[in-house]
């Protein structure tokens, strides 16, 4: 690439150079033009005074020589003023047409392009100032589109907080309720909320950037959906008829963050407790199929209330981002009646063994 650049630079015609050549045409058509001026005008007085009968003697015809060649002089100054302010006048053109090229980048104006003409150091100008003004705009495309991925992963993180958060507090509503509590029953209150606690500490950290992804090999991932299937069916159980099926779930391996995988359920549950029918099933099934883990969640709609909010659908986008991020999807299929929604996430190997 440099190469090719200095072989354009060697190629451009300087611009001290153009102009000695306008110069030197304004001067040569000055010069033809003084002639031309010269000679008729020689030629003319002496037909006007022969007709006239006047004989002129040496002196007075010096004096008629320096005279003609005198105004022709002038009028050939006229005529290389004239043709070179002609000439470079594209060129006097074409620098001020830059010059408001550069003010309005200068005022931020970057939806403009100069048009590129000739091959001298104005065309290189005009190059580099289109170049700069075309990274400009990529520069403020850049900033923009970082400001609503920001703007977009505060609101998924602020949302995916708040389920954790309301489980913990649903959870603390029914042990106040219940008037004797049972070990089994604490230590099983306790371990939960010792999980959601870290789930919002983790994802609170990545809200305020001090902490990153973390992906890490998980070798038996049957066990891992076990669980999280576990904790999907335990936040809805109360409310809702859950149905879990991991018939069709071989054993997988794969890199992920455990908190990713959470949040997905976490967001599948949240939404089925707002949206979902009481009176019909929540089904959750995982299978594995062609390297991917395939989670798909079922359920009949609620009939809207009056007064209800309308989702704004953050949590499924949120699901849609993480499944991204695994070279995976999400498909949503929605009617008043029922409301699936799919989630393939990559899986590195599959192994031959299903769950009975």
């Amino acid at each position: 690439m440099p190469i090719k650049e200095s072989a354009e630079k060697k190629k451009r015609r300087r611009l001290s150079w153009e102009i000695l050549e306008l110069v030197g045409a304004g001067a040569l058509i000055a010069l033809l033009a003084f002639v031309f001026l010269y000679f008729a005008s020689m030629a003319i007085s002496e037909t006007y005074l022969t007709r006239r009968g006047f004989a002129l003697d040496q002196r007075q015809l010096r004096i008629l020589t320096v005279w003609i060649r005198s105004v022709c002089m002038a009028a050939s100054a006229v005529v290389f003023v004239a043709v070179f302010l002609f000439l470079i006048g594209q060129k006097i053109s074409y620098l001020l047409f830059i010059i408001s090229g550069v003010e309005a980048l200068r005022q931020r104006e970057l939806d403009f392009e100069i048009s590129v003409k000739g091959n001298d150091e104005l065309t290189e100008l005009a190059e580099s100032i289109n170049y700069l003004s075309l990274s400009q705009r990529e520069i403020n495309q850049k900033e923009q589109r970082l400001k609503e991925e920001r703007e977009t992963l505060i609101r998924s993180l602020s949302h995916d907080i708040r389920t954790p958060l309301t489980s913990i507090l649903s959870y603390t509503e029914y042990m106040e309720g219940k008037k004797t509590l049972q070990p089994h029953e604490v230590e099983g209150y306790l371990s939960m909320v010792r999980t959601k606690a870290e789930q919002m500490k983790v994802l609170t950290d990545r809200l305020l950037g001090k902490r990153e992804k973390k992906k890490e090999k998980i070798e038996n991932g049957l066990l891992l959906m076990e669980q999280l299937a576990a904790e999907w069916e335990e936040a809805l159980e109360d409310e809702f008829c859950c149905q879990v099926d991991l018939g069709q779930c071989q054993n997988f391996s794969g890199n992920y963050d455990i908190h990713d995988l959470r949040r997905i359920f976490d967001n599948l549950a949240s939404n089925a407790a707002k949206y979902a029918d009481p009176q019909g099933a929540v089904k959750l099934q995982i299978q594995t199929q062609e390297n991917r883990v395939w989670i798909r969640q079922r359920n009949k709609m609620r009939v809207r209330s009056e007064g209800q909010v309308e989702s704004h659908k953050i949590g499924l986008e949120s699901v849609r981002q993480i499944a991204e991020e695994y070279s995976g999807e999400m498909k949503v299929e929605q009617t008043d009646m029922t409301f699936e929604v799919e989630i393939g996430l990559e899986a590195v190997e599959l192994s031959s063994k299903i769950m009975p």
